[in-house]
């Protein structure tokens, strides 16, 4: 019975419609979304760490960012967290030339016009994190099924499942834009460059994410960094360290993009894509793995939150 519902519910636009209402009630109650921020916040954190989180002193890079995300407001990270306004704030910053190709920005999922796309291009949410949807040929893609998945992405509040203050209150809407692929036609590396006031302190890769995820760190001049930051199975990270990855030639031109994005930040992640010798803008993150991914050896926890100076309440 179960595997029908989920069968009418994935499938259907009837079973959407009847059903969708009664899963993100089962959401708000089976996830705790009722709680207060700083209720749902601390619980998260002391099942991820066994440990109570400090809000009067935060110390670890993971507390502050739960820190962040409880007392911070400052009103350009709503912009920088929505992937439409985000663009204009490129723009500013670095200039055009590393923004993505915009193809279109839908306000609704029965609003995408497939025939009016070229034959490959990617699909994603402004207001959330992950919910992207990637087309390499139009000709064999299910077009019923990606508007019930955005209509489904679209009702989600990603600030209520997060509670990361940026996202809250943005307006949901559908981007659509160029499709990178690298010269083997595959989606090119993406480099995530962690900041702090405005400097890059570590920059991580991740590689094999389709087939055996790893993650690897580097420093500022490419040498690879002795820790692991993942969520974790127990014991087992799920991304530990992966092959050595080379250094990319842009590597100086990388820092100064993210180094000029993150300025007005006390911390942030930017991601940039290197396809064809040319860096592209990804996204600004101001929250990484939501503040619950933890360290190994966990020194570097406190190490990093060592870099992070928090602002004033």
């Amino acid at each position: 019975m179960r595997a029908w519902f989920k069968h009418i519910y994935r499938d259907t636009d009837l079973g959407f419609r009847l059903l969708f209402p009664w899963v993100r009630l089962r959401d708000y109650l089976g996830d705790g979304r009722w709680r207060s921020d700083r209720t749902a916040i601390a619980r998260q954190f002391e099942l991820t760490f066994g440990r109570p989180l400090d809000w009067e002193q935060p110390r670890t890079l993971n507390e502050k960012m739960q820190w962040l995300k409880r007392y911070y407001r400052e009103p350009l990270q709503r912009v920088a967290a929505d992937k439409v306004a985000v663009r204009e704030h490129v723009r500013a910053r670095v200039g055009s030339d590393v923004l993505i190709p915009l193809l279109a920005v839908y306000r609704r999922a029965a609003d995408i016009r497939f025939d009016e796309l070229p034959a490959a291009f990617a699909l994603k949410v402004n207001h959330g994190s992950g919910q992207n949807w990637i087309v390499r040929d139009k000709a064999h893609v299910d077009e019923r099924r990606v508007r019930r998945q955005f209509r489904e992405w679209m009702a989600i509040s990603h600030y209520a499942e997060s509670r990361e203050w940026p996202y809250r209150g943005i307006k949901p809407l559908i981007v659509a834009e160029e499709l990178l692929v690298d010269d083997h036609g595959q989606i090119p590396s993406d480099y995530k460059l962690h900041c702090f006031g405005g400097q890059v302190a570590c920059i991580q890769v991740d590689l094999e994410r389709d087939t055996d995820h790893r993650r690897n760190f580097y420093d500022t001049q490419w040498q690879q960094l002795p820790f692991i930051w993942s969520e974790w199975d127990g014991d087992r990270p799920l991304w530990p360290t992966g092959r050595e990855v080379p250094r990319p030639a842009l590597l100086p031109e990388m820092i100064r993009l993210a180094e000029a994005l993150s300025a007005d930040f006390p911390y942030v992640r930017i991601d940039l894509f290197h396809c064809h010798n040319k860096l592209y803008f990804g996204e600004i993150t101001f929250f990484h793995g939501g503040g619950f991914e933890r360290f190994e050896p966990a020194d570097y926890d406190r190490n990093l939150g060592d870099r992070l100076v928090l602002p004033k309440k």
